[in-house]
């Protein structure tokens, strides 16, 4: 297995995947400090999704090189809007060394959520044993071994028709760091993972959070010391789900909320063309990680849209200006509702229930403590001043943040404990009912106020400070006590559900056994290249694909079945070989079987392969290898391909 160190080179190759492409466009675009590095990733994620839509469309294989070249293009674009286009002309171009503030921003969360995930993911080579983990691990996998990473064409891996779309936005980028690095579909998920969570996120929260509310040292600290202090993001989609796209998607959802704020902000209208262009193209990005994450920029970033369309209301000093910002606000409303109405799933996959009554969803609000987390007790009395401070002294950037904490937390509150389906249908059904997707949306809301309730905490204490010296200890003081006060039973909690998917730390874990797993990590050696492996998905021996890059014959525990894979799923291990079996094998190229003893994970209606379940006793497979409780088997009862 792959040890720390060698996970090193993978970490490095992840880093310049998600970040390179984005900061290229950034700097072509002439900017510079925080808006630099906070778009980064969410410019490379877009140039990613876009290449890889154009590489489906013109028969391009799915590579770095196209990323590359689309790259290049767009630098070339962005030189010339700044040079010739931009409103802002003789915007500074200068480098200037960040400054203490901002590199303590990124450096301790960083540390503090990769110490979180490295605990709990134990090796690079394990991986979260979960539902949605057999679609992630093996669509990757698919994605290499297809050379097409299109999110019209990833959906065909679990059905027989292509899917009008499937958000492949983090199939793409892990595979591209697979490609450039060498490491396996695992390895270069978990430094995915890693990266997302520990650098990127980190960076948009505290982007956001310094539109809204000014970059003064104290606040830039602050948001960044935060963004490792809540549990329903980053860890919550890193265990439920597990939702990878879903959790790159709301990493970088922080940026287009700024950016949409800082868009419609009311005032002189210099810069806001550029603006305007770097928030296009960043859309796409968001919407092809998930569109749910776009959605969830759309609800926050409603209320900047309203809170700055009654300033402008106020001040607005003409009747014809004020019926103008009136029909501009209803307008939106009207195109926000027909979203509303149409990028939602199919009305049979809006189905989870609430998690609680209504008054628990409000006391999950009030406490930091969003589905079935130990209260927070220093987020929430964070979460709580920087409320009151908001109230009390008003500025437009905190009206804004009230507006996103009171959307975000309503959502949640619906999501959670609604008595009335309809209201769920209407509101939260976009995110499938589902509460976890909205604790996570939460987070995004509530953190500008919470860095405010810290902002002004700290410059409270530091008046007390008589001289320079004493304010600087008083600001370290600060900053550790706001990285373990942040670290209680909550994110115990947050670290250990990951922890408990990844499994023991050799192997075995919710759905696997350590037989299981061994095997699994020798098909590489035992099977060829080209073989395909007919497996019980529900067993846990469908990650075969994404663990070894041997193909399997059901990626996933609910997709499509052809008829002839039917008949290999239900006749295999029978007394009786049919042509209709033989002729099945050949065509799909199954050449070997595993048998796991392990039993099914779940009890589900599709859980039926009765023609894998006595392999060991069937005549039509002989035994190749075996690791306790698990064994794979070559197919011998026809003449299949060698």
């Amino acid at each position: 297995m792959t040890t720390w160190i060698e996970f090193v080179p993978t970490v490095l190759v992840a880093i310049a995947v998600i970040v390179g492409p984005g900061a290229a466009v950034a700097l072509s675009l002439r900017l510079r400090g925080w808006h630099a590095a906070a778009l980064a990733a969410p410019l490379s994620v877009s140039l990613i999704v876009v290449a890889s839509v154009l590489g489906g469309w013109f028969s391009i294989r799915w590579s770095i090189a196209p990323v590359v070249g689309l790259t290049a293009i767009a630098c070339l674009a962005g030189w010339g809007w700044s040079r010739y286009i931009s409103r802002d002309q003789r915007r500074s171009v200068r480098w200037r060394l960040p400054s203490w503030a901002s590199l303590a921003a990124i450096a301790i969360p960083g540390l503090v959520i990769s110490f979180i995930l490295l605990r709990a993911i134990q090796s690079p080579e394990l991986f979260s044993q979960r539902y949605d983990n057999f679609f992630h691990l093996n669509a990757t996998q698919y994605v290499l071994q297809t050379a097409n990473a299109s999110p019209f064409w990833l959906g065909t891996m679990t059905s027989n028709e292509s899917l009008a779309f499937y958000p492949s936005g983090w199939h793409a980028l892990v595979s591209l760091v697979a490609q450039c690095s060498g490491a396996s579909v695992v390895a270069s998920t978990n430094a995915t993972i890693v990266i997302v969570a520990a650098l990127v996120w980190p960076l948009s929260a505290v982007y956001l959070v310094r539109v809204l509310m000014g970059g003064g040292r104290a606040v830039t600290i602050g948001a960044g010391i935060l963004s490792s202090a809540f549990p329903a993001f980053p860890y919550l989609p890193l265990h439920y789900g597990t939702l990878y796209p879903l959790f790159l998607g709301l990493a970088i959802a922080p940026v287009g909320i700024g950016l949409l704020i800082r868009l419609v902000r009311p005032g002189k209208l210099g810069g806001r063309f550029d603006t305007g262009l770097v928030l296009l193209l960043t859309i796409p990005g968001i919407a092809v990680a998930h569109p749910g994450a776009l959605l969830g920029v759309i609800a926050l970033g409603f209320a900047a849209v309203v809170v700055s369309a009654v300033v402008a209301f106020r001040r607005a000093v003409t009747a014809q200006r004020r019926v103008t910002i009136a029909s501009s606000l209803a307008g939106i409303v009207v195109i926000g509702i027909g979203i509303w109405r149409v990028v939602r799933p199919p009305a049979d996959q809006i189905y989870w229930p609430t998690t609680g009554s209504f008054a628990q969803a409000i006391g999950d609000v009030v406490m930091a403590a969003p589905y079935g987390y130990p209260a927070a007790w220093l987020v929430a009395a964070l979460t709580l001043t920087g409320t009151v401070v908001a109230l009390v002294h008003p500025t437009l950037g905190r009206a804004t943040a009230l507006g996103m904490a009171l959307a975000g937390s309503g959502l949640y509150i619906v999501v959670a404990g609604s008595p009335s389906e309809l209201v769920r249908a209407w509101l939260t059904g976009p995110w499938y009912n589902n509460a976890p997707r909205l604790a996570s949306i939460w987070v995004i809301a509530v953190i500008p106020l919470t860095a405010l309730g810290a902002m002004w905490i700290v410059r409270r204490v530091s008046r007390l400070a008589r001289s320079r010296r004493a304010r600087i200890a008083i600001g370290m003081a600060a900053i550790a006590l706001g990285v373990l006060g942040a670290q209680g039973a909550a994110m115990d909690q947050a670290k250990a559900d990951i922890a408990y998917t990844y499994g023991d730390g050799h192997g075995a874990g919710p759905i696997l056994s350590q037989g299981e797993f061994d095997l699994m990590m020798r098909l590489g050696d035992l099977v060829p290249a080209e073989a395909v492996i007919a497996v019980n998905p529900w067993n846990g021996s469908g990650f075969a694909w994404g663990i070894s890059g041997r193909e399997v014959l059901m990626p996933h525990v609910l997709m499509d079945t052809p008829a002839d894979v039917a008949v290999i799923n239900d006749a295999l291990d029978g007394d009786a070989v049919s042509s209709e079996l033989c002729a099945a094998i050949l065509e799909n190229n199954v050449q070997f079987a595993l048998e796991f003893d392990g039993g099914d994970f779940m009890d589900h209606p599709a859980a039926t392969f009765a023609g894998l379940d006595n392999l060991s006793s069937s005549d039509n497979v002989s035994l190749v290898a075996e690791e306790p409780g698990a064994r794979l088997f070559e197919i011998t009862a026809c003449e299949a391909p060698k």
